[in-house]
């Protein structure tokens, strides 16, 4: 199933929030990555000893400037964000999706025809609208020509000139 079969379903991209993950799909993620993290960690050890010391940010690894997010910011499903996949009310799912909005904004550059992408856990239950509303607070906006599964690309607004 591809990244437009939304689109073709309905004949055009549905712009509220997208269904949640299954209760059992996020079970086996949130209680197996305790058992494959081991297997991960010795890849990124092994990895770093080969590059040289330049290790993967397993356990999410910040810039000094980038705000941290508190919902996770690594490859590791933390227990609010499995709460929120759960459960989660479209306020919090506001709130995850600004604090994803501008991490994503201070790890950027803002150069002329700069892109943003923001992964889908980050606006599940928000929808592209909310998303878009959140992003032009910002100074971003939704680019709608290049939405890709799983994830969508944000531009900044154009200044009149």
């Amino acid at each position: 199933m591809g990244g437009g079969s939304r689109e073709r379903a309905t004949g055009r991209i549905e712009c509220g929030p997208l269904p949640p993950r299954s209760v059992w799909g996020l079970r086996c993620q949130f209680y197996l990555q305790w058992i494959y993290l081991p297997a991960g960690l010795a890849v990124a050890v092994v990895a770093s000893l080969f590059a040289g010391g330049g290790g993967t940010p397993l356990f999410g690894s910040t810039p000094k400037g980038v705000p941290k997010d508190p919902y996770g910011d690594s490859v590791l499903l933390s227990r609010r964000q499995y709460r929120l996949e759960l459960n989660g009310t479209p306020e919090q799912w506001r709130e995850r999706a600004g604090f994803a909005l501008r991490r994503a904004v201070a790890q950027g550059s803002q150069g002329p025809g700069e892109t943003l992408s923001l992964s889908v856990s980050a606006y599940r239950g928000l929808g592209l609208e909310g998303l878009d509303e959140l992003a032009r607070a910002q100074g971003w906006h939704l680019d709608r020509k290049h939405l890709q599964f799983g994830a969508v690309v944000l531009k900044p607004v154009p200044t009149p000139h």
